[in-house]
């Protein structure tokens, strides 16, 4: 991966405070250079990674030259050629491959032949940025540029520069027509999205994450060229996808915060920002939009289980109230009762008296004229 380290990082020291002077302008990177015209000067930058660029302003000369060495060896020297005015974002020298390990470079001024005429400030170097090669990223400005490989465009959509002195590293790719689609995919906590500076009558879709549509425009194609920036993502892998909706859209580069951090993640937030803007004071072109995902899974969990719990308790009720059920048909709370004594129990009765004593109409009958009509059966007691 590639990180970038602006010129006024504190990581970057400067030989002597009254031999450098400060300066910048869009479209230098942060609108910020660091220049020198004293012999000796030098610039240290310490690093842990495999290679190593040095980016600048480079104004009107006549053959001015840097020194470069990386941790004490002298490794090459740039020789300016003549230019006639200022030229941004030049690539000023780029070492050779090394072992990933904590290296130091230092930049010494060997020669400084301005052109008083065209060249004001007497200088030839503006330092802007150094760019390096590492695979420790954490809390580290990482830098993917519009040629990076990680950079997938929609085939037949865009058209790629590389002279293009206003953009970084004086790269950019344009979109061709309406429906062009740019995606990247990042290990981050946030991520800035960065145009072409001064276009203008553009409409873009920017998308973290399938979440809501961020819409990022310019009428007036005044200004700076950030265009859109989300901050707060949780750590790790995210995906960012630009769709062009009206003009056409260039991009420069992203940049990626906190890559790798394991930090917690703060709200997320997501903003548009419009080209139009004056530099340093770019407006937000919608509100920051926060994603409350977690809140939804969690209480969609939550009543899935709560259904669950309701549906384990009837079904428990019901086998309680079965099992009660059963118990009650074949258990007996009180001792069974025995029948009463029979009063037939030993008596001898005659096969007579067994008869009834009515005739077919139910009347009673006179067997025995000396016993008077009953209904009911007699028997001898002895």
């Amino acid at each position: 991966m590639s990180v970038i380290v602006d010129d006024n990082n504190p990581l970057v020291q400067y030989s002597n405070s009254h031999g450098w002077t400060k300066a910048g302008r869009a479209p230098e990177f942060d609108a910020t250079t660091h220049a020198s015209a004293t012999l000796g000067d030098t610039a240290t930058l310490g690093f842990e990674g495999t290679s190593i660029g040095v980016y600048g302003t480079l104004g009107a000369n006549f053959g001015s030259q840097l020194n470069f060495s990386i941790d004490g060896v002298h490794i090459g020297s740039y020789q300016a050629p003549a230019v006639p005015a200022a030229v941004e974002n030049q690539l000023f020298w780029q070492s050779p491959l090394f072992d990933e390990a904590q290296h130091t470079l230092v930049v010494t001024v060997d020669k400084d032949i301005p052109v008083p005429e065209v060249n004001t400030l007497n200088k030839t170097f503006f330092l802007d940025y150094f760019i390096y090669t590492t695979v420790n990223t954490a809390g580290k400005l990482l830098l993917i540029d519009d040629t990076d490989a990680s950079v997938t465009y929609s085939s037949g959509g865009w058209q790629s520069s590389i002279n293009s002195s206003n953009c970084l590293e004086s790269t950019q790719h344009v979109s061709q027509s309406v429906g062009s689609s740019a995606a990247v995919s990042f290990n981050g906590t946030g991520i800035s999205l960065f145009g072409t500076p001064g276009q203008k009558d553009f409409s873009a879709s920017i998308v973290v994450d399938e979440s809501q549509p961020v819409i990022s425009q310019s009428l007036t194609g005044l200004g700076g060229n950030s265009l859109f920036n989300a901050s707060g993502l949780s750590s790790g892998i995210h995906t960012i996808n630009v769709t062009v909706l009206e003009g056409n859209l260039g991009i420069d580069y992203f940049s990626v915060t906190d890559a790798g951090s394991a930090a917690p993640a703060t709200p997320q937030s997501v903003t548009a920002q419009s080209a139009s803007a004056p530099t340093g004071s770019a407006q937000s072109a919608s509100s920051k939009t926060s994603l409350p995902i977690a809140a939804i899974v969690g209480g969609t969990v939550g009543a899935l289980a709560l259904l669950l719990l309701i549906l384990v308790a009837v079904l428990m009720m019901r086998r309680r109230k079965a099992a009660r059920v059963e118990q009650s048909v074949f258990e007996y709370p009180y001792p069974m009762r025995t029948a009463p004594p029979d009063p037939w129990a030993g008596k001898r009765i005659s096969v007579t008296s067994m008869t009834t004593l009515t005739d077919d109409m139910d009347r009673p009958k006179n067997f025995d004229k000396g016993r008077p009509a009953s209904r009911y059966i007699y028997y001898n007691e002895r």
